[in-house]
């Protein structure tokens, strides 16, 4: 069987991560480098570091390096995580945005309130591919910041380029749910479907906890975790 190119690239960024090579909270090479390092087109190199990025692996914002958030999972060759991210809409649906009582006492010890961050995203036919609860403390972005904000962008977009927050390390915590009432309803399917949490804990340089974001999807993601 063929391998794709991207596929082939992807497993080897991925190896260069786990065996510490590319170091977590290191700077990833730009486009150009990738593209001589791996002797391939531009390309594919964007279409590896869309699937990455999808994935919440990387991160990259325009004019600056691209960051190495965490290490990856170690995915199977089949995994329909890898299918589906490069069909992924760009764009978040936002849903709902609100100050919340803190609820992550063990998590956000030195807040009271939160920003609650309530949004969809997309495949490109439209269908509801994940849906994202996220949350910020109020003292990271102040009381009076307009909701628009959260439109349409990468959250961690706009807590490094809006307010200078620079991201050092991430932790992720992926479970099997069943959905509730109103997410079975989001999806179009029944009460209890099983589903995946895909938690991410966002941390600063002085590492404080910063942002978490509950995503919830129903599509099959197989993942080894087997970290070298």
């Amino acid at each position: 069987m063929n391998i794709p190119k991207y596929k082939k690239i992807y497993d080897r960024i991925t190896k260069l991560i786990l065996t510490n090579e590319w170091p977590v909270g290191s700077k990833m090479k730009s486009e150009n480098e990738l593209i001589n390092f791996f002797g391939v087109s531009r390309i594919t190199i964007r279409n590896v570091l869309n699937i990455l990025e999808n994935e919440g692996r990387i991160f990259r914002s325009r004019g600056k390096a691209t960051l190495i958030l965490d290490k990856l999972l170690k995915n199977t060759v089949n995994s329909e995580i890898k299918d589906f991210s490069i069909t992924l809409n760009a764009d978040y649906k936002l849903l709902n945005v609100k100050l919340v009582k803190n609820n992550f006492k063990k998590k956000f010890k030195n807040s009271s309130t939160l920003y609650y961050i309530k949004r969809l995203r997309r495949l490109k036919n439209n269908e509801v591919y994940l849906i994202s609860r996220a949350y910020i403390p109020i003292e990271i972005i102040g009381k009076n910041t307009p909701k628009n904000i959260f439109k349409d962008k990468n959250l961690l977009d706009v807590l490094i380029n809006k307010f200078g927050i620079r991201i050092i390390k991430s932790e992720q915590e992926v479970s099997a749910i069943t959905l509730d009432k109103n997410d079975s309803i989001l999806f179009k399917t029944q009460k209890g479907y099983p589903a995946i949490s895909n938690t991410w804990f966002m941390y600063d340089n002085a590492n404080n906890l910063v942002l978490i974001d509950q995503e919830y999807t129903i599509r099959p993601i197989k993942v080894e975790n087997n970290y070298q």
